[in-house]
């Protein structure tokens, strides 16, 4: 008999900064806040997925898009995610996106469990049993004083191969960041700077090029999302361009990759649908020739989500000799839906990521701080 889907429950979580807020050039964030899909089969086994956004807003959603769900068979769920989003007014994503994406996420879960395969199986087949994570870092403070951004990234950075610091300050603020940047992690190191859309076209030109004696491996969210436009102008400057954190869907990647707008896409699973439309973007980006980084910002079980996507991603178009790592992104802030959520939450072991080799996502919430992150309790 087949597995069915028995329940399906949202559960915010949040998690207080208190007083060291952190943040981008866009603002700094009081707390961490997340939420989590929970899914129960007929059979007893539970599948996790996770969604971007305001709580107040996530679970009602979350509720609304899988009211139809509990009775139906446990299925890959593509379906259900073409049903949602192919619908007339929820067309261009947004926050039902990233409700979808957590019930989608939980689903491939639940399935992988059942069956006893990863879901990077499930996703088209493991290509890989590590992977090289990039430690994003180097958060504005309140005061962006340049001593203490020093220091905080030589302790996030440490034994990692790779660092994404903040900036979007303007030329100067910028240059000054970048090139501290690159006397704390070295000469060989990969330096990625982040914009966070801050900048109008010219201001992000001026800013790259104020940057770059400091050797930026790529320039993330030059500019708002909806100026699509505006990356023409960029696409002289002699640095990687990488955006799509912000866009929900596969559709609005498809300008950036055929066009070839941009070098790195980066689909955020907890937006954009969940990890089919995430694969679709990667598929896409494959077919072009465009190189793949997903956008991880929130809790464990989205990490967790971005190893199985990028653990069924194959090198390409090298084989052999792969001049850049397949690169996972790594927050580095204080964030206890990352660090606590896990019973064995994800840590770099001589500068890698073990992609886990137990069913589904591969990993386990911890029902004690599931308790003590809840903020509906």
């Amino acid at each position: 008999m087949t597995a069915q889907i028995r329940s399906v429950q949202a559960i915010p979580l949040r998690y207080s900064l208190g007083a060291n807020p952190y943040g981008s050039s866009r603002g700094l964030v009081a707390a961490r806040q997340t939420t989590l899909v929970r899914l129960e089969t007929s059979d007893g086994v539970v599948g996790w997925g996770e969604s971007f956004g305001p709580t107040l807003a996530l679970v009602p959603l979350i509720q609304e898009v899988s009211a139809a769900l509990p009775g139906a068979a446990l299925e890959a769920p593509s379906p259900f995610v073409a049903a949602q989003l192919q619908q007339h007014y929820h067309r261009g994503g947004g926050l039902h996106a990233a409700a979808v994406s957590g019930v989608e996420v939980a689903i491939w879960d639940a399935l992988g469990r059942t069956l006893g395969v990863t879901v990077a199986t499930l996703l088209g087949g493991r290509t890989r049993d590590t992977l090289t994570p990039y430690a994003s870092c180097g958060y504005a403070r309140e005061h962006r004083d340049l001593e203490l951004f020093t220091t905080e990234l030589k302790q996030e950075s440490a034994g990692i191969a790779a660092a994404k610091i903040k900036c979007g300050f303007g030329a100067r603020e910028d240059r000054l960041r970048a090139e501290a940047a690159r006397s704390v992690i070295g000469p060989e190191a990969t330096l990625m700077v982040d914009l966070n859309g801050n900048y109008s076209a010219d201001q992000a030109r001026r800013s790259a090029e104020a940057m770059a004696d400091a050797d930026v491996a790529w320039l993330e969210e030059p500019l708002a999302p909806e100026d699509v436009d505006g990356l023409t102008v960029l696409r002289p400057l002699d640095v990687a361009l990488a955006t799509g954190e912000a866009l929900y869907t596969r559709y609005p990647f498809r300008r950036l990759i055929a066009e070839r707008l941009v070098d790195v896409v980066q689909p955020d699973i907890t937006k954009i649908g969940g990890l089919s439309e995430a694969k679709t973007v990667c598929e896409l980006a494959r077919t072009w020739g465009v190189r793949i980084s997903p956008h991880v910002w929130g809790g464990g079980i989205a990490l967790a989500a971005a190893v199985q996507l990028l653990a069924s991603v194959p090198d390409y178009p090298h084989t052999n000799h792969v001049p850049d790592p397949l690169w996972l992104e790594l927050d580095r802030g204080d964030n206890a839906l990352r660090d606590e959520l896990l019973n064995a939450p994800f840590r770099p072991v001589d500068g890698l990521i073990t992609v886990p080799n137990e069913p589904g996502l591969g990993v386990d919430v911890d029902e004690r701080a599931l308790e003590y992150l809840r903020e509906d309790t």
